[in-house]
């Protein structure tokens, strides 16, 4: 098998399930593939290039579920999004801090703009991105909670069974929902009233 940047994201990728993003290093991803470890110097600069590019293999994986059905309205189908950009980081145990911050290699896979009618029919684009960004944020930053209390399905962090309250413990795809409701509400509002 040659050496490319996929194949190096999706040993990282793999291997960040096993041993997390502390555990992670260069010269593991190096042992899973059969190499010396400055063989993938050729490939990726450092920690933080691995990390953008199992990002971008991430996102592109992920690709059909973030795409919303056609006949969702917009801010549906930033909903929809959001609900799959959450699942596809809570695929990998510390998902939501391998995204966070990360640099997407492929810029083509980021798509046009979810609220592209509404800017065409004149909303300011600029506010719409900002909106929408919030939204990416709020699940990103959602997801890096949640995975702090439950790293992996069926784990739980037992250090949070005694100090933390329902909020933490308690449905985090319901807390998750609520949470995604009152940010599009906010979001919209701030676009109708500004």
């Amino acid at each position: 098998m040659a050496l490319t940047r996929e194949n190096i994201a999706r040993s990282g990728l793999k291997l960040l399930n096993e041993v997390g993003l502390n555990g992670l290093t260069l010269r593991l991803i190096a042992a899973d593939l059969g190499v010396k470890a400055p063989a993938l110097y050729w490939h990726l600069k450092n920690k933080q290039e691995l990390l953008d590019e199992m990002a971008t293999q991430m996102y592109r994986d992920s690709a059909a579920d973030r795409r919303p059905p056609a006949s969702a309205e917009e801010w549906e189908g930033v909903a929809h999004g959001a609900r799959a950009l959450r699942r596809m980081m809570l695929a990998y145990r510390d998902g939501g801090k391998v995204f966070a911050g990360t640099y997407l290699g492929d810029t083509s896979l980021v798509g046009e703009h979810p609220l592209r009618r509404s800017i065409e029919a004149g909303l300011d684009e600029g506010r719409a991105s900002r909106a929408t960004f919030t939204v990416y944020c709020f699940v990103i930053g959602y997801v890096i909670e949640e995975q702090a209390v439950r790293p992996m399905p069926g784990e739980f962090d037992e250090r949070y069974r005694e100090s933390a309250g329902e909020a933490v413990l308690g449905d985090a795809d319901a807390r998750f929902e609520d949470g995604l409701a009152m940010v599009l509400s906010g979001a919209r509002q701030w676009l109708e009233t500004t």
